[in-house]
């Protein structure tokens, strides 16, 4: 039973960190659009790349969204009406939006560095 705590215990302590960088992530996103809405007019670059930072942030955002909601449902387990799948399964959709994030991001550093050589 005390091991039972324990790994409940844990199990919540690893949620709350999860939790906490969703919610870090969520505030760099929202400083990323707050930073293109005050820099957009002095770049053309950062204008020409504005579509590419509102799908990043928006998508962020969402995806943020949905991770609180499963982190809800895994902090009240008790209180889900399906079972949590335990094996491996393919990439989930959770997954496939993080990457499609991590790939956004590539592309904008990337866009970003070839304008710098561009100026140099």
């Amino acid at each position: 039973m005390e091991r039972q705590t324990n790994q409940r215990a844990k199990h919540l302590q690893m949620l709350d960190v999860v939790e906490s960088l969703g919610d870090e992530t969520k505030d760099l996103a929202l400083n990323l659009a707050l930073y293109l809405a005050k820099a957009k007019g002095s770049s053309e670059q950062l204008s020409r790349m504005e579509p590419e930072f509102i799908r990043l942030v928006n998508g962020t955002v969402k995806v943020v969204q949905e991770l609180a909601t499963i982190l809800k449902a895994a902090k009240d387990q008790e209180k889900m009406i399906f079972e949590v799948p335990s094996g491996r399964m393919a990439k989930d959709q959770m997954e496939t939006k993080l990457e499609e994030i991590v790939k956004q991001c590539n592309q904008i550093l990337a866009s970003l560095a070839q304008s710098q050589d561009l100026m140099a």
